[in-house]
């Protein structure tokens, strides 16, 4: 009978790896033309449009610089503590911003979903490549404030590429994550923020790593060695201000980056074929 052909499969049958890699790259140029109208529309109903892309980051620093730096004196013991905190904030708030983006990357676009076929992992892809092209702005102002301060271009900057990548290839895996179970559970999207929250207090952005430790002693520790963002922040304070790290922390990063890519693949995968019918 025709219906036991091996050669027959489901309309809806998910394909291959192999294949929905190659439609994934076949598909580049729609993966790149929905971030660049993100970008173009993010603040345009607004008096000062893009100007908000650095504007918004400009002001938190300035927030945590009047709280953190003067009011309870975390700049104590720190050099340059103004580019300190603008690394922080800028490194930490490309995870935070992508994730947040990333956990309604499925449900914002069910109407797309629904009327074109393409791989939908290229929506959690288009958010992460929106949310770096931003960025690139807040490293050109990174590097300005560092020549300011008295940090001059040195080959550590080289470097900066790489930790761009390895952050990007966490930050997909996670938006995938988040994409997923938000699709299924809408409530995620309302708690993700009240996490990264958190997470802003625990990863060094306003104040050393140290302070947790001396607060919490050795059972912290643990926790401070295996931050992902927190290692993350150290790569890019490293290559601007020269501060200290290890080998380790680049493993960590490393390892961080390709666990939560191909995880975060694998599980957003899965639900491929529910997403769009909720």
């Amino acid at each position: 009978m025709i219906s036991n052909s091996p050669r027959l499969r489901p309309v809806a049958a998910q394909v291959s790896l192999r294949t929905y890699v190659r439609q994934m790259w076949a598909r580049r140029d729609f993966a790149a033309s929905l971030p660049m109208e993100e970008v173009r529309a993010r603040h345009q109903d607004t008096l000062l449009g893009n100007l908000w892309h650095l504007g918004n980051p400009l002001l938190t620093v300035g927030v945590y610089y009047v709280i953190f730096g003067v009011i309870l004196n975390s700049s104590r013991g720190i050099d340059n503590f103004l580019l300190w905190l603008t690394i922080g904030v800028f490194s930490y708030n490309l995870t935070s911003r992508t994730i947040l983006a990333g956990a309604t990357s499925i449900t914002s676009n069910e109407g797309l979903i629904r009327s074109i076929q393409f791989p939908r992992a290229l929506l959690p892809v288009s958010v992460v490549i929106s949310h770096v092209i931003t960025f690139n702005f807040e490293m050109w102002m990174l590097g300005g404030l560092a020549v300011v301060m008295g940090q001059y271009p040195n080959p550590r900057w080289l470097a900066l590429p790489v930790f761009l990548l390895i952050q990007s290839g966490f930050n997909l895996g996670a938006a995938m994550i988040v994409a997923r179970l938000n699709d299924g559970f809408r409530d995620v999207a309302q708690i993700v923020p009240f996490i990264l929250r958190l997470g802003t207090y625990v990863s060094g952005v306003m104040f050393p790593m140290d302070t947790i430790t001396k607060q919490m002693g050795s059972k912290a520790q643990l926790f401070v060695t295996l931050n992902p963002f927190a290692n993350q922040i150290d790569l890019y304070r490293w290559s601007f201000l020269g501060t200290p790290i290890s080998a380790q922390t680049l493993v960590i990063s490393c390892a961080w980056s390709v666990f939560t890519l191909l995880w975060g693949f694998r599980f957003f995968r899965k639900a491929e074929l529910r997403y769009g019918r909720g």
